[in-house]
């Protein structure tokens, strides 16, 4: 983030301190642990302990996943912060919270300080993790803007749905909820009592959706199909002794969809003589989230096999003493619900002598040549461009032509004359 705010900020409400040794200054989440029901509020605050360390400037980034949290109030209440070179900012779309507050010198020390409060809102239910970004730092009041901050705490929460007032529901194939899946085709169960007169269900995106008292079935299950991508809600209750009981939910998160486009970057080049191209990507997942990529690099030199195996790497990925030929360089992105896409490039490693030659053929940049192929154009080409020099050097030497006009007449040889 914008180091510049945090170094000027610090150099304006830094006068006159002295020199002190630099600590282990620590920033955490309170509570770091909790339940929470789907649609009910909850408060996080970010807490400082200076480890008996004044500081004076404190730089915070947080991150949330915005498809299970969503800010209601960045609050703006008990804070240590005394002046904000940058308020308190949030994203609801990128999960982000970002700002840079000061105090003046001396500036404080204090093993609980309250720095910020902010008020999350359940929408999905799930497991949420809320962390410290990149951009944190926390500046002594040294004189030379050190930073103390050593250590960051994340919290983890579980975000449930209310409790079940009805049936016990479960899915043989989707069985946890907030846990993404590809499948959608889901099947849902649920207990009933020994007298029941039916059920009614319903599938749809409110969390807070009720069936209708309208018998749907008298087994206690439920399949759908082809459903879209996104999170649903199954509500079902039961009717028994002639009323109706309470409703019971039970979450689908599903995600079909692969991860998003994206393009592959070789260095220094496709084509190269080093033997150990570096290579980069990078992609986004709009549901369940990215998850990791694999690589695999498979040899033409005998024709695309698939002899060798994906292996897990992460971007930027360095291959190592690879040997000269062509290769088929297949990059495969993994969303959280177990969905993959798979870009591809062809890397050809040359001789530093040879660019555009390899054990295989001839790469001529816009297209390649297999030897098999090279041999006889080859001689083709050398017929071609020999036939036109011969016709060049002809125009370009007309007195050629005498003497092979004269070379094509017939010799005539005179007896010779035998002395007396």
């Amino acid at each position: 983030m914008n180091k510049t705010i945090v170094i000027l900020a610090s150099a304006a409400l830094f006068f006159g301190a002295s020199v002190l040794h630099a600590h282990a200054a620590t920033l955490r989440l309170t509570p770091a642990t909790g339940s929470f029901i789907l649609g009910s509020t909850f408060d996080v605050s970010v807490i400082l302990n200076t480890q008996n360390e004044p500081v004076n400037t404190l730089e915070v980034e947080l991150e949330f996943p915005p498809d299970k949290l969503q800010i209601a109030n960045p609050s703006l209440g008990k804070s240590i912060v005394q002046i904000w070179a940058s308020p308190p900012t949030f994203s609801n779309q990128e999960g982000r919270i970002y700002f840079v507050g000061g105090i003046p010198s001396p500036g404080i020390n204090t093993s609980e300080g309250v720095v910020q409060s902010f008020t999350f809102r359940v929408v999905a239910p799930g497991e949420a993790f809320i962390k410290f970004g990149n951009n944190n730092s926390i500046l002594s009041n040294d004189g030379f803007g050190t930073d103390v901050l050593k250590q960051k705490s994340p919290a983890s929460f579980k975000l449930i749905l209310p409790p079940q007032q009805g049936p016990d529901v479960f899915s043989p194939t989707h069985p946890e909820e907030g846990k993404w899946y590809k499948d959608i085709n889901p099947i849902l169960k649920w207990t009933s009592v020994s007298q029941t007169q039916g059920f009614s269900y319903s599938l749809d995106h409110d969390p807070n959706g009720a069936p209708d008292t309208e018998i749907d079935s008298f087994e206690a299950e439920a399949s759908f199909s082809d459903l879209t991508s996104g999170i649903w809600y199954f509500h079902v209750r039961e009717k028994a002794g002639g009323s109706w009981g309470g409703v019971s939910h039970y979450s689908l998160s599903i995600d079909a969809d692969p991860p998003a486009v994206f393009g592959v970057d070789i260095s220094p080049g496709s084509r190269t003589s080093s033997r150990s191209p570096i290579i980069r990507f990078f992609t986004t997942d709009s549901l369940s989230g990215f998850d990791h990529f694999e690589v695999k690099l498979v040899s033409l030199k005998s024709g695309p096999t698939d002899s060798t195996f994906f292996f897990e790497a992460s971007s930027p990925y360095q291959f190592s003493a690879l040997r000269s030929g062509r290769y088929e360089l297949i990059v495969r992105a993994y969303d959280a619900a177990g969905n993959f896409r798979d870009e591809s490039e062809t890397v050809n490693i040359v001789s530093s002598i040879f660019q555009f030659m390899s054990p295989e053929g001839i790469d001529l940049v816009f297209f390649f040549v297999p030897w098999g192929l090279a041999s006889p154009l080859l001689v083709f080409l050398a017929i071609f461009f020999a036939g036109v020099g011969l016709v060049y050097w002809r125009k370009n030497h007309p007195h050629i032509k005498e003497v092979l006009r004269q070379s094509g007449k017939k010799i005539r040889v005179k007896p010779a004359i035998r002395k007396l």
